[in-house]
């Protein structure tokens, strides 16, 4: 009896795939540890977290960033838009930080409708009142019919961290609950 196997195929390592993406899975990491720790290696990008935090003038800051790539632009129950300023929140909110500002980088596609983009940005616009924050700088290029999908989004978040220890993947256990500090612990963190 002759048995068949099929082997996992091994991924080339001279070119990106998109397995490399923003996923978390094996070469992404892959990708992280081979290419950008060694080239820009300091203490908060080891930590490996999605947001780092830094100390400015007694203020402890919270920064992350993050580009959003989906396809359809707009899908039930959402779109690129408000995904991408709840992601940033969320990734803000894991560094223990109420948000401050975000900013917002529009990679469009030639030939991307008007009626889609204003229906991404209001998207954005009502996602950004709720969690209480502004975008409040932003960018935006257009790339050749062909070669954007449409639309990319990146945004970058900038928080103040009011969480009174550390908050991230390594310090979350199972029945953890945290809420935004109150208005006065903002300020107090603000002005140390």
């Amino acid at each position: 009896m002759v048995t068949l196997s099929c082997p996992v195929p091994r991924p080339a390592t001279d070119r990106i795939l998109l397995a490399h993406g923003g996923g978390g899975g094996r070469l992404t990491n892959q990708l992280i540890e081979s290419v950008f720790l060694p080239a820009f290696s300091n203490a908060a990008l080891e930590s490996r977290h999605d947001g780092a935090v830094l100390s400015a003038n007694g203020a402890r800051l919270a920064m992350t960033t993050d580009t959003y790539v989906v396809d359809p632009l707009v899908f039930p129950g959402g779109t690129i838009g408000d995904l991408a300023v709840n992601g940033t929140v969320n990734d803000l909110a894991m560094c223990g930080a109420r948000p401050l500002a975000l900013s917002a980088g529009f990679l469009l596609e030639e030939g991307l409708s008007m009626e889609t983009l204003r229906t991404i940005v209001a998207a954005m616009r009502e996602a950004a009142r709720v969690a209480e924050v502004s975008v409040v700088t932003g960018d935006t290029k257009v790339v050749d019919k062909g070669k954007g999908d449409g639309l990319f989004l990146n945004t970058t978040g900038i928080g103040v961290v009011v969480a009174p220890h550390p908050v991230g993947p390594g310090f979350v256990r199972p029945g953890d609950v945290w809420r935004t500090a109150p208005e006065d612990l903002l300020k107090s963190s603000l002005h140390r």
